[in-house]
């Protein structure tokens, strides 16, 4: 049984200062863009990395994150959102300069699931 694709799948990682990632999936297939150097890079996951990935999504409880993570007491530094939506389970979250406290596991399934990708806050 091949994991189910995600009917949305946007990830983006932005530093006011240094470098910037996304993650959007077309056609199947994951677009990774990185800032600084600028690298555009298409990976096509496995079956069974993307189970790897659900698994771990569905263990760090990402589909309960609030909508917003904010630290106002800074206009700068960084910012990220994260709107992934696969069968039933939905996900669409944003921060600035504040995150979930599992964000930085989150972040690392993510380079699993992009062979090793860059991809940091």
């Amino acid at each position: 049984m091949s994991p189910e694709l995600p009917s949305t799948f946007r990830i983006s990682l932005n530093s006011f200062y240094g470098r910037s990632f996304s993650l959007i999936l077309r056609d199947s297939k994951l677009l990774y863009n990185s800032t600084r150097p600028s690298n555009k890079i298409v990976r096509d996951p496995s079956d069974y990395d993307w189970q790897k990935f659900w698994k771990k999504t569905v263990l760090l409880k990402i589909w309960l994150w609030e909508n917003e993570y904010l630290d106002k007491s800074s206009s700068d530094g960084s910012n990220w959102s994260v709107n992934i939506e696969v069968g039933n389970l939905k996900v669409k979250s944003y921060g600035s300069n504040s995150y979930p406290d599992n964000f930085d596991e989150f972040i690392q399934s993510v380079k699993e699931l992009t062979a090793g990708l860059e991809f940091q806050k």
